[in-house]
């Protein structure tokens, strides 16, 4: 009586469960998943941000290195990088370098920690699929649970042959869009001793910040 009395409600429970967003919840676990294994990565980014407030787009592009809380960001006009310890920033325009104790900012957006992380801060729900530079892209479109969250809202796009985010698009609390493309992704690169250690040039003014 027991086993006969349970099932249909069972059964009427598993079809209540919306396909769509089953399949959302396992492709953020997978992407969470995926991101988690990887130990290091190397891309070219642009970078673009716009907001209602601004006068031009800000548009930023360069080389990203990771290897978990370890980056280097390279760009036309500055570098930046961090041991997980220690953070240098040169801005080449100054002759200036900045050093300082290395602090990860819940306001800024660090792609590779967020794609760890999100689905465990994050609701989750598929936006459809989409074409980029000739692969199927999967889009989920992520909302903060925390309504004190940094950011309002953010959506990947997630290559379908290999679970790499290449397109990504995230609005903060102020209102500013920031829209990331990746490109000549490299997945677990050997990386040399000395990529995110940073050698300071001559002739340049030194800022230290640290405690």
């Amino acid at each position: 009586m027991l086993l006969v009395g349970t099932a249909p409600q069972a059964e009427a429970q598993v079809s209540s469960v919306d396909p769509s967003q089953q399949g959302a919840q396992d492709l953020a676990a997978r992407l969470a998943d995926k991101y988690d294994s990887i130990q290091t990565m190397k891309a070219r980014f642009v970078q673009i941000a716009t907001s209602q407030f601004m006068d031009d787009p800000e548009r930023f592009s360069g080389l990203l290195i990771f290897s978990q809380n370890q980056y280097r960001i390279e760009t036309s006009t500055q570098t930046i990088v961090t041991d997980g310890t220690t953070t240098w920033i040169h801005n080449r325009g100054e002759e200036q370098v900045l050093i300082n104790d290395f602090v990860e900012d819940e306001t800024s957006f660090s792609l590779t920690s967020f794609l760890r992380n999100f689905d465990e801060e994050y609701d989750v729900r598929a936006d459809g699929q989409e074409s980029l530079s000739g692969s199927q892209h999967d889009i989920l479109f992520l909302t903060p649970r925390d309504d004190f969250s940094a950011f309002r809202s953010v959506r990947l796009w997630i290559r379908r042959r290999d679970l790499i985010v290449t397109h990504l698009v995230v609005i903060d609390l102020n209102d500013v869009t920031m829209t990331f493309d990746l490109s000549e992704i490299t997945v677990n690169p050997e990386l040399d001793s000395k990529t995110f250690a940073f050698q300071i040039p001559a002739d340049v003014e030194i800022i230290d910040l640290r405690n």
